[in-house]
């Protein structure tokens, strides 16, 4: 409406004006023709019966004119005589003054300005419908997004605009802002993940090689993390790493280690690696004990009770540290030698912490590569079984034989089983490897049980990697089933600290196994922690004793005494004693004396291949096994 009465008033007024230029001009045509008379159009009145007459008020062109009114014609008085009053058409002079060239020219500057104001309104109503549009838009936007919206329709369009677009502009901001914290942040512990991580170690690292400073990494791995998992569920492990994350940060800025991003604010000298790993960088080593202080006060804190609702849970850790430049000059290799030093931690003991050096690089390396070989040794076959006697002590006949891996590498010679065995089963390896052990020690056994050795076992070493990952009872019997074995030739050896760890499940399986007639045996009893009455409720049938015990008996009384009570605790359990490690003749007189039935050891025999057994016990003794079912095995004295 005020638009409107704008427009209006301005049309009003410049029509006055024209009226008044136009009355203006018309006034100078009149006196022009008083002064030069050679018009054609004037036209003599007489002075008679002739009435003079002024234009009324309304006629502004004509004000200021005496008019006359003839023959319904009305004329403009030029001037006067004595006789006759010289007059012009009003409609001619009107005409003859609106087209002078100067009229022309307003006329033309006026249709360009009324066609100016007329696209100036067109583009104001557009703008004002594209203003509106997107005001519209604007607002169905922040009501999607769930953000307060000006809804107030008396305030101008424009105004509405800017607070919307505010509005939304405080919103791309936050969302920036959280944006940039999420792709660096770990969503469980809030702390930067391994990609910021190594970005802000690169950009430091560069700094430190211009400020030739000295600069530390701390790698750390809880210890029992896993444990926790299995036990309380992955939401109390959860939590576990939320309560490490905060004395970490605790950690960070009791030594004034902060490196606080200006970006997204988070703190860059600490990260969760992955899974239970976390890593400190050390910008600048003020002395050379300051990372090992850091390290010993992050055991220190990981080693205090977690409270977890009504439990108390206790984990350590294992840290390795890695000093730039001295052990690495790149971020990803820093960090490796850092793992390759914590790795070295756990291997020693645990909840402790080691600097890099170069001889563990050299084990990672042999780790590594002994790696790769045994994926090539598994995919080609290149193992083979030896298998060692157990025999009784009276008469030397065979009670079981122990199916031992062996590995033939083409270049490095033969490869203990001490040091592929804790790498395959590291590395889950021993999966697939004890499926084929299993399988080929009860085919071999299935040929010599049909040879006629009923009465004895095979036992095949099983480790606790297999225990969690194979469903046992079904694993065993099909494999049984497959070779034709029947269960009672089958023995499983379990060492002592498997199976005092085991899971419910786990011993139910070895329950249902035993109730199938396979014979369950504890290996290495006495190296654990277990105590003696869980004896009572393991689902076991034998109790190999270590040869620590054998070794140490003769020459120390207190291992004497141990051992022998060992055994008697063993025959009031039901349960059969074998003695490994017994490579001296006097060593099998004690056990011999001590009531202890069956051995095993270098004494006996080393690892023969199955080629020597049939040999020495197939052909050797066939009549005496026909009788038995077992062969015996003389001892060298």
């Amino acid at each position: 409406m005020t638009n409107a009465f704008r427009t209006l008033s301005i049309c009003i007024i410049t029509l006055i004006a024209f009226v008044y230029g136009l009355n203006i001009l018309l006034t100078k045509q009149v006196n022009d023709l008083v002064h030069f008379n050679n018009n054609t159009q004037l036209q003599s009145q007489p002075k008679v019966n002739t009435q003079l007459e002024s234009a009324p008020w309304y006629n502004m062109v004509f004000r200021g004119q005496q008019l006359i009114n003839k023959d319904e014609l009305q004329y403009v008085v030029v001037k006067s005589t004595p006789t006759s009053f010289i007059t012009i058409s009003a409609s001619s002079l009107f005409w003859s003054t609106l087209l002078l060239p100067i009229n022309i020219s307003i006329f033309l500057l006026l249709g360009l300005a009324i066609s100016w104001l007329i696209n100036i309104k067109r583009q104001t109503e557009n703008d004002t419908h594209t203003l509106t549009e997107l005001n519209n838009q604007l607002s169905n936007l922040l009501k999607s997004l769930h953000l307060a919206r000006n809804n107030d329709t008396s305030q101008p369009i424009v105004s509405q605009l800017k607070t919307h677009i505010h509005t939304l502009s405080s919103h791309i901001t936050t969302y920036t802002h959280e944006s940039q914290v999420s792709i660096c942040q770990d969503k469980l512990t809030l702390l930067i993940d391994r990609h910021a991580y190594i970005e802000h170690l690169t950009r430091q690292l560069s700094l430190a090689e211009i400020d030739k400073l000295n600069c530390a990494l701390l790698f750390i791995d809880l210890d029992g993390f896993k444990q926790v998992n299995d036990s309380f569920g992955h939401s109390f492990g959860d939590e576990v790493l939320i309560q490490v994350a905060a004395r970490l940060t605790s950690v960070v800025r009791h030594h004034k280690l902060n490196n606080v991003s200006a970006t997204n604010g988070l703190e860059q000298n600490l990260a969760r690696l992955g899974g239970d790993e976390f890593s400190i960088f050390i910008s600048q080593l003020d002395h050379k004990d300051k990372a090992l202080e850091i390290a010993q006060n992050v055991l220190q804190e990981i080693e205090r009770d977690f409270v977890l609702g009504n439990k108390l849970i206790k984990i350590s850790a294992s840290i390795g540290i890695a000093v730039y430049p001295d052990s690495a000059a790149t971020p990803h290799a820093l960090l490796q030698m850092a793992d390759v030093a914590m790795y070295r931690a756990k291997t020693d003991g645990r909840g402790i912490f080691k600097v890099y050096s170069p001889e563990m690089g050299n084990k990672m390396r042999r780790y590594h590569y002994l790696l790769e070989e045994m994926r090539l040794a598994i995919a080609c076959e290149n193992f083979h079984l030896s298998f060692q006697p157990i025999v009784h002590v009276e008469n030397c006949t065979i009670d079981y034989f122990e199916a031992l891996t062996r590995w033939d590498h083409p270049v490095e010679g033969a490869i203990a089983p001490a040091e592929f065995i804790p790498i395959a089963e590291e590395s889950n390896l021993i999966l697939e490897l004890g499926d084929w052990i299993l399988l080929e020690s009860c085919r071999q056994m299935s040929a010599w049980y049909n040879a006629g050795m009923k009465k004895v076992k095979i036992s095949v070493n099983i480790s606790g990697i297999q225990l969690k990952h194979r469903a046992v009872y079904d694993w065993v019997m099909n494999i049984l089933a497959k070779t034709g074995l029947p269960a009672s030739a089958l023995m499983l050896e379990i060492t002592e600290s498997t199976l005092i760890t085991a899971s419910k499940h786990i011993i139910q399986q070895l329950e249902k196994l035993r109730a199938s007639g396979v014979t369950i045996a504890i290996d290495d009893f006495g190296t654990g922690f277990s105590s003696l009455s869980t004896l009572a409720d393991l689902p076991i049938d034998v109790i190999k004793l270590d040869r620590l015990f054998i070794a140490q008996a003769n020459s120390n009384p207190k291992y004497n005494e141990i051992l022998h009570s060992i055994s008697e605790l063993g025959h009031k359990l039901g349960l059969k004693i074998v003695a490994e490690g017994v490579e001296e003749f006097a060593q099998f007189e004690l056990v011999k004396s001590m009531g202890i039935r069956s051995v095993q050891g270098y004494l006996v025999s080393h690892p023969e291949s199955s080629v020597n057994v049939g040999h020495k016990v197939l052909q050797d003794n066939i009549n005496f096994m026909a009788a038995t079912g077992t062969g015996v095995w003389n001892i060298q004295r």
